[in-house]
């Protein structure tokens, strides 16, 4: 077996592993299906380009999800926002009960107005239910700044489905 070879076995293994995790990750962020199947291609060929780089200080899933990590922010960086497509047609979130068409659209809708970190936050935590000390390693944050961006999430997306609506004696009338 080659080097080549041991290469695309690996990235392959890899591949079947954490594709549809890392899918469902950009497609989220991004807002994006097309988009998203693009940029997770572009995720595994770096790898494949990488892997004899690759030094075995970290987890090989660690070592890839720093790859999707850094294409995805650079992929936010460039791109000019497009209308999203709706969740709806890759499920919709796991295990969270939603049901009703319209709340997964609405969902979704507000899930695209959080700042980016918060979006991610809350896919890895709320959608993918990875614990926080995952999040953050994936991320490359302390599990404290999981914990905070995530409660920050949370409380602009009840806030956004509600349409805005502030709690009584907030000083708000």
């Amino acid at each position: 077996m080659t080097g080549i070879d041991t290469a695309a076995h690996a990235v392959e293994r890899l591949f079947e592993r954490h594709a549809d995790e890392i899918y469902q990750y950009v497609r989220l962020t991004l807002g994006d299906a097309i988009e998203a199947e693009d940029l997770v291609q572009d995720i595994f060929l770096d790898a494949l380009r990488s892997w004899p780089t690759f030094q075995g200080r970290s987890a090989e899933r660690t070592w890839l999800w720093a790859i999707a990590r850094y294409k995805l922010v650079d992929r936010l960086r460039q791109r000019v926002r497009r209308p999203m497509q709706p969740m709806v047609e890759m499920g919709g979130p796991r295990g969270t009960g939603l049901e009703d068409v319209a709340t997964l659209v609405d969902l979704e809708r507000s899930l695209q107005q959080l700042p980016t970190a918060q979006r991610q936050v809350f896919i890895l935590r709320m959608v993918q239910d990875r614990p926080s000390s995952e999040a953050a390693e994936l991320l490359g944050w302390s599990p404290v700044k999981v914990r905070v961006t995530l409660h920050r999430a949370l409380k602009a997306l009840e806030s956004q489905m509600n349409g805005g609506i502030t709690e009584q004696g907030s000083g708000t009338p």
